[in-house]
């Protein structure tokens, strides 16, 4: 338990007036997967705590553990394994190339780089991209793929480094990653520092009023340090020098926030964004109450779910799992499912096959197992991708299995 360390003020504007809004308890890390079932169930447990700064309104974890157990060692998150994220990035590309009129000699820089996905959109000939990833096996794959990336957390003296090697960039990106950062106004600085006069800054992160309005609770988990709002991010990033081009929220990830920088000598705010954010200052007004007795309402929700599955697995149906993300630890946890309950989970992602759930000791298998023996009952654990992985599932046609979705309501699917 040495390996975190508290968090006493507002990460975004340094106020100690800090308010719990849920308590999670000590919760394993949801990317400790392990090759061995004995490390899984010894896993390192460690405070899961949200809090909300009463000076600014942002939300936050009351404690940080160490990026280098987060990221540098078991992590095995792929972002090109999921179809709806490729096709994204193509879209968030075209989008891109257009806004910001970036030519065959524009400079691009991906933090947060992962395997390489975004980037390959980005892709042309004589272009110079980029990444910077920390997580080993993802990094890997991208440089085997062509595309150049740094295997390290950015920082200030990473930065420094770069920018003797490269230059100034004209676009920088990234995606669900800087509100996962430890020291977030130091990257924030260097990513202003590195980008080009009149270059662009554009960034995707979880848009926790979506989590509040859908419930979405089991993102809250160690990776995740903050939980965007547009206006204490907007007050941050004006702090740091950047004009605010446009603000827009999408689907991906549940609900994400994209915003559009740009490095002005004047620093201002686009009508646009203006607009974005007194609707979610309107918003967010209306829901005083349920952040108030959010704890209570997750609990009285996941108390249904767990009736059920309890009841299933007393009638001797064989359960199993589909999906081994980083909030499936969180979810199991609330759930009560041990191994004696979920046989196994399935994962696409061939880093996570045939490692172990972190806790509970559950193995990870392919889709292949499925044909092998199909089970009664699925929960749909990568609700975020429930689309994509029915499709998936209805082409193996496996039978009469009944699905669980237990996010963001709690739905039963037959295939």
């Amino acid at each position: 338990m040495v390996n975190y360390s508290k968090v006493n003020e507002c990460r975004l504007c340094h106020s100690k007036k800090l308010q719990i809004i849920v308590d999670f308890g000590n919760i394993p890390l949801g990317n400790n997967l392990q090759i061995r079932k004995k490390n899984s169930l010894v896993a390192d447990k460690f405070p899961l705590r949200l809090l909300k700064c009463k000076n600014c309104s942002h939300f936050q974890l009351s404690a940080m553990v160490s990026p280098k157990l987060l990221y540098a060692t078991n992590y095995s998150y792929l972002t090109g394994v999921a179809p709806s994220f490729i096709s994204h990035f193509k879209k968030y590309a075209h989008w891109i190339e257009k806004k910001c009129n970036l030519n065959t000699k524009s400079k691009i820089l991906d933090i947060g780089s992962n395997d390489g996905t975004c980037l390959k959109t980005f892709k042309k000939e004589k272009r110079l991209i980029l990444g910077v990833d920390p997580a080993k096996l993802p990094a890997i794959i991208a440089n085997k793929n062509g595309i150049t990336t740094i295997n390290s957390f950015f920082d200030h003296k990473l930065k420094n480094k770069i920018e003797k090697k490269y230059g100034k960039f004209n676009f920088i990106t990234s995606h669900n990653v800087l509100a996962h950062v430890e020291n977030i106004e130091d990257i924030f600085r260097s990513i202003y520092e590195l980008l080009a006069p009149k270059g662009y800054f554009c960034f995707e992160v979880g848009y926790f009023l979506k989590v509040i309005e859908n419930n979405f609770f089991d993102t809250i988990y160690h990776e995740h340090l903050d939980y965007h709002l547009a206006n204490p991010l907007v007050k941050f990033l004006k702090k740091i020098g950047f004009s605010i081009i446009s603000i827009h929220q999408n689907k991906i990830q549940g609900g994400s926030l994209r915003i559009l920088c740009k490095k002005e000598k004047k620093v201002y705010i686009s009508k646009v964004a203006k607009k974005f954010l007194i609707k979610e200052s309107k918003f967010m007004a209306t829901k005083n109450t349920k952040i108030k007795f959010w704890e209570k309402d997750i609990k009285n929700n996941l108390n249904v779910i767990e009736n059920y599955i309890k009841k299933k697995h007393l009638s001797k149906k064989i359960i199993v799992g589909y999906g081994a993300p980083t909030k499936a630890t969180l979810l199991m946890k609330m759930l009560n499912i041990n191994e004696d309950i979920l046989k196994y989970i399935i994962d696409d992602n061939p880093l996570k096959v045939n490692r172990f759930m972190p806790s509970s000791g559950i193995k990870i298998d392919g889709i292949s197992r499925l044909k092998k023996n199909p089970p009664d009952i699925m929960i749909i654990f990568a609700w975020n991708f429930v689309s994509d992985i029915i499709h998936k599932l209805r082409e193996k046609k496996l039978g009469k299995i009944e699905i669980l979705v237990p996010l963001p309501i709690f739905k039963k699917i037959k295939l």
